[in-house]
């Protein structure tokens, strides 16, 4: 629902019938009008008009099998963002599975990781460093290390990949937006990384991550992650102490 803007808006189980039938609704027909199936060759056309060439302004005639609209997906950048803004599991799957096509995999579980591996070894990092079995990152058997995290990041931030530097106007800033909009608070321990600490998070029951970049205190940028597994005591307990890690280097002068 386009309308629903809490933070976590219930998702449709058949997004392609819920938007025809409210297509189907603004046209005046009834949603049982409408059926999946595949569009024929001629689908595709314009509209003309009825009158010719002087009644430009006129009515529009419709005809069997004519395109009457297309909506098209953002560019895939914005798509990045937003599954990095707000740690979208299901925008991250489908996002693996295009990977997988682009690479002639099939776009499937199995075929994303293995998209994934590929993209690795292209981008020379290191491919024994990730074992993946999906690609929302929900899975019990995804294993990473946080030293290819920082090595993508620095990769990303270098000129070698230009085209990877998109992905940092999508990493939530510290105490301003997306996943870390409502941490590193005014006071606290973490307080300090707050505006200067943009990062991914990461979150399972018992295994909490963050991976970004944090700016020094002497205007250096750093590249960094911290993984925890097994911990107890829930996110209230374990995000705290991440942000206080990336807050600390926010505070020192490294070198």
């Amino acid at each position: 629902n386009p309308k629903d803007t809490s933070k976590y808006p219930q998702r449709s189980r058949n997004p392609d019938l819920a938007a025809a039938r409210a297509f189907a609704k603004i046209l005046g027909l009834s949603p049982s009008a409408v059926a999946r199936g595949t569009a024929p060759p001629s689908a595709a056309g314009e509209a003309t008009t009825g009158a010719g060439p002087a009644a430009s302004d006129g009515p529009t005639e419709v005809r069997p099998g004519m395109e009457l609209g297309r909506v098209q997906s953002p560019p895939l950048i914005r798509l990045v963002e937003f599954m990095l803004q707000d740690s979208d599991n299901v925008v991250a799957e489908a996002l693996a599975r295009q990977v997988a096509l682009a690479n002639d995999r099939p776009a499937s579980f199995a075929g994303a990781a293995e998209a994934v591996d590929e993209v690795l070894v292209e981008l020379g990092l290191a491919e024994s460093e990730s074992s993946l079995s999906d690609g929302s990152g929900l899975s019990r058997s995804n294993r990473l290390t946080p030293s290819l995290l920082t090595d993508l990041l620095v990769l990303a931030a270098s000129d070698q990949r230009p085209e990877l530097a998109g992905l940092f106007g999508g990493l939530p800033v510290a105490g301003w937006s997306g996943t870390l909009g409502d941490r590193y608070g005014s006071s606290g321990r973490a307080a300090a990384g707050a505006g200067v600490v943009r990062a991914k998070t990461g979150t399972l029951t018992g295994v909490h991550a963050l991976a970004g970049l944090v700016t020094t205190a002497d205007g250096r940028l750093l590249a960094f992650a911290v993984l925890t597994d097994a911990a107890t005591g829930g996110p209230a307990s374990s995000q705290p102490a991440l942000d206080r890690i990336a807050a600390a280097l926010s505070s020192c002068g490294c070198r």
